[in-house]
C-alpha cells in the first residue's frame, strides 16, 4: 500500500529543516561575517548542498542505504534544534524574525499551497522516463546503497543527486512522491532566496517587490518529467549569491569559498545543463578579475584563488560521483567521455549547422523565451551584481552551446532546460536592483542613480506574467483542486497486483542471480534480493563489446550470458504501457530525426529477439501480469 498523504508531508518537511540545520552548521564552522545573515532560503540551499555531498560519499561505498540516509536527516534535523536552541536562549531569536508585511501573507500562501501539492503532484509524469527510470533510481539507492545501471542511457547522463534528493523522501513516500524534491523544497529555497534579498522594501519598490515574488509562484517551471529542474536551480543561484558574499567581503580567504564549491558541485550532479552553466559564468568572471587584479594589487594569484578554491572543493565533492558513475557506466561523466555510452545516442542535433542555427533563433522567437529575455535584459541594463556583464554573457554563450547540442528537440524540451537558468537568475538580479534603487545608489556602471529599473522591472515583470497568464492560470488551479484529492488519498501509477505479479517472477530467480529488466514499474521490483539492471534506451549504453543488433537471438543471449546475466525478465511487447510497446515505435509520429532512424530499428530489433528467445523449448520459466521470465541458458 503507498503511503498516506501526511506522513510524507510531515517527512518532507523534516527533509527541509535538516537542510537548514547543516546549512548552518557550515556557516557557524567557517564563522566569516559575510555570512552572517544569510537568511534561511540560502542557509536552506547550503544544507542541500552539504547532504549530496554526504550522500555521494556514502554512495561511493553502498552505503547510501535507507536506514543510513534517514541517520543523515535526523542528525540535520538535530542539528537544526540545536541551533534554534542557542539562539533561543542566547535571546538572537525574537518574535521580530518572524514578521512579514501583511502583503506577503498572500505570497506564504501561495509557497505552502505549492509545497502541500508537490508531495503526491499528479501531472508531469513521463512513463517513458519516470515510471522506467527516474522513480527507479532512488528505489534501487535505498535497497542497495549505490547506483548501478550498466544499461541505463539516462543513468549515465547524470551524476545522481536528483535521486538521492528523490530517495530521501522515498524513504518514508514512495514513487508517487518524486516531485518534492523540485516542486516542493526547492522552489521553497529559491522562493525564500529572493524574500531575503528583498527584505526592508517600501513604497513603489515593495509594490514591484511583491510583483517579483507573485511572478516566481504564479508563472509555471516548464517539467515533463520528476527529473531535476529548480533542484539545480537553487543550488546555482546560491553559488552566485555565497560568491558574491565572498568576493565583497573587505578581507578574503579561501575557506569563504569553500560553500560555493559544494553549491557548485550539487547543481553539477542533478544535470549536465548546470555543469555547462556554471563553468561558463565561473570561468568568465575569473577572466574579469584576473584583468583586474593584473592591474591591481591582489595579481595573479588574489584574482583567481577564489576559483580555484570553488573548482577544487567542487572536484573533490564530486569524485565519489564520478566513481559511482564509473562503476555503472563506464565513464567518470558523459561528455567528455563516452564510456560504455553508445555515441549515435548523445547526438540530439540537427547535425546541419544552418538548422541548428535556425533551431535556435526559433526557440528565442517564441514568446515564452523572450519575455525571459527581457527579464535578464533588464537586469542589463542595470547592472548591480559584481560581474553582471560577465555572468548573463556567459549565461547567453552557454545557452547557446546547450541550444547546439540539443537543436533537434522540441521547444518543450529547451525551453525546461533554460527556464531553471534563466528565470532564478533573473528573479534575483532584479531584486538586486531594486534594493538598490531604494537606497538611492547608482550602478556599477550607471552614471544616474537607479531610479527608472522600477518601471523597467515592474514591466518586465507584467509582459513575463502576461505571456505566461493560461498556464500560470491552469496550473494554480490544479493545485487548488487536486490538493484535496492527494490528502484523501494517494493512489499509485498502476494495479498493485503488478507488483504481487513481478515479486511471483522474481522468486522463480535463485537469490543473487543477475536479472535484465523491461518493465513498466521498475521501482516495484526487489532490488535486495537480486542484482537487476533495467534497460530503457535500448542500445543507447551497454558494457563492451555493445550489445549486438541485427545479428539474431543468439548473438544476443550469448552477449548477455558472458556479462553473467541468465534471466531477464519482460513485458510483453504488445501488451505495455509505453516505452516497450511495438506500437508505441511504429506509429509514434515524433519529429526528431533520430527516434526513427537510431532509436526505432534498435528498439525493434531488441524486441524481436528477446521474443525469439522466448519461445525456445525451456526459455519461458513464468509470466505473471503482462511480463514474463525467460531463462537464457548456462
Amino acid at each position: 500500500m503507498h503511503p498516506g498523504y501526511f506522513p510524507v508531508f510531515f517527512w518532507s518537511l523534516l527533509i527541509f529543516t535538516s537542510f537548514l540545520g547543516y546549512g548552518e552548521t557550515l556557516r557557524r564552522a567557517l564563522r566569516r561575517p559575510e555570512f552572517d545573515d544569510l537568511g534561511w532560503g540560502l542557509t536552506a540551499a547550503w544544507g542541500m548542498a552539504v547532504t549530496l555531498a554526504l550522500g555521494g560519499l556514502l554512495m561511493a561505498f553502498h552505503l547510501a542505504v535507507a536506514p543510513i540516509l534517514a541517520a543523515v536527516v535526523g542528525l540535520g534535523a538535530v542539528l537544526a534544534l540545536f541551533h534554534g536552541m542557542n539562539r533561543l536562549i542566547g535571546g538572537k531569536l525574537s518574535l521580530s524574525a518572524f514578521r512579514f508585511p501583511l502583503s506577503d501573507l498572500i505570497l506564504y500562501l501561495l509557497a505552502a499551497l505549492a509545497f502541500a501539492s508537490s508531495i503526491a503532484w499528479p501531472h508531469h509524469i513521463d512513463p517513458n522516463d519516470d515510471l522506467i527510470c527516474y522513480l527507479m533510481l532512488p528505489e534501487k539507492l535505498l535497497c542497495t546503497g549505490t547506483l548501478i545501471e550498466p544499461f541505463s542511457f539516462q543513468r549515465a547522463g547524470t551524476f545522481g543527486g536528483q535521486s538521492i534528493l528523490q530517495a530521501l523522501v522515498m524513504i518514508v513516500g514512495a514513487e508517487r512522491n518524486g516531485h518534492v524534491p523540485d516542486r516542493g523544497l526547492a522552489m521553497v529555497m529559491i522562493f525564500g532566496t529572493l524574500v531575503h534579498a528583498t527584505r526592508g522594501l517600501r513604497g513603489q519598490q515593495a509594490i514591484v517587490r511583491f510583483l517579483l515574488l507573485f511572478a516566481f509562484w504564479f508563472v509555471p517551471v516548464p517539467r515533463i518529467s520528476t527529473n531535476g529542474a529548480m533542484t539545480g536551480g537553487v543550488l546555482l543561484l546560491g553559488m552566485l549569491e555565497t560568491l558574491q558574499r565572498a568576493l565583497a567581503a573587505k578581507s578574503r580567504k579561501w575557506s569563504a569559498c569553500v560553500p560555493a564549491g559544494l553549491l557548485l558541485a550539487g547543481a553539477c550532479s542533478i544535470r549536465p545543463t548546470y555543469t555547462v552553466v556554471a563553468g561558463f559564468i565561473l570561468a568568465a568572471l575569473a577572466l574579469r578579475d584576473l584583468r583586474g587584479g593584473l592591474r591591481g594589487k591582489n595579481g595573479l594569484a588574489g584574482a583567481l584563488s577564489p576559483y580555484l578554491t570553488i573548482g577544487l572543493a567542487a572536484l573533490v565533492v564530486l569524485i565519489p560521483f564520478m566513481a559511482v558513475l564509473y562503476a555503472s557506466n563506464g565513464t567518470p561523466m558523459v561528455p567528455p567521455v563516452s564510456g560504455f555510452v553508445s555515441k549515435a545516442y548523445q547526438t540530439y542535433s540537427f547535425q546541419d549547422p544552418l538548422k541548428d542555427l535556425s533551431g535556435a533563433l526559433a526557440f528565442f522567437s517564441a514568446p515564452e523565451a523572450l519575455c525571459m529575455l527581457a527579464l535578464l535584459a533588464v537586469a542589463a541594463l542595470y547592472p548591480v551584481k559584481q560581474g553582471t556583464a560577465s555572468i548573463l554573457w556567459a549565461t547567453l554563450l552557454a545557452s547557446a552551446v546547450i541550444l547546439h547540442r540539443f537543436s533537434a528537440l522540441a521547444f518543450l524540451d529547451l525551453y525546461r532546460y533554460l527556464y531553471p537558468i534563466f528565470v532564478p537568475l533573473a528573479l534575483w538580479m532584479l531584486a538586486a536592483v531594486l534594493k538598490k534603487s531604494a537606497a538611492g545608489e547608482p550602478a556599477d556602471c550607471a552614471n544616474e542613480p537607479v531610479r527608472a529599473p522600477v518601471a523597467a522591472v515592474a514591466a518586465a515583470l507584467l509582459v513575463f506574467m502576461v505571456v505566461n497568464a493560461p498556464s500560470g492560470g491552469k496550473e494554480l488551479r490544479e493545485q487548488f483542486a487536486g490538493l484535496p484529492d492527494q490528502i484523501k488519498e494517494v493512489k499509485p501509477f498502476f494495479d498493485p497486483n503488478l507488483r504481487t505479479a513481478y515479486a511471483q517472477l522474481q522468486e522463480r530467480v535463485p537469490a543473487g542471480a543477475k536479472i535484465l529488466t523491461m518493465v513498466d514499474a521498475s521501482y516495484w521490483l526487489d532490488y535486495r534480493r537480486n542484482p537487476m539492471f533495467s534497460i530503457n534506451a535500448v542500445g543507447g549504453c551497454s558494457p563492451p563489446p555493445g550489445i549486438p543488433f541485427e545479428k539474431g537471438p543468439d548473438a544476443l543471449a550469448d552477449y548477455f550470458k558472458k556479462l553473467g546475466i541468465r534471466y531477464v525478465i519482460a513485458v510483453d511487447f504488445n501488451n505495455a504501457v509505453l516505452l516497450y510497446t511495438r506500437k508505441l515505435w511504429n506509429e509514434s509520429t515524433r519529429p526528431e530525426w533520430f527516434y526513427s532512424r537510431i532509436w526505432k530499428p534498435r528498439f525493434n530489433d531488441f524486441m524481436d529477439n528477446i521474443d525469439a528467445l522466448a519461445k525456445r523449448d525451456g526459455s519461458l520459466v513464468a509470466t505473471a501480469g503482462n511480463a514474463r521470465l525467460i531463462d537464457l541458458g548456462e
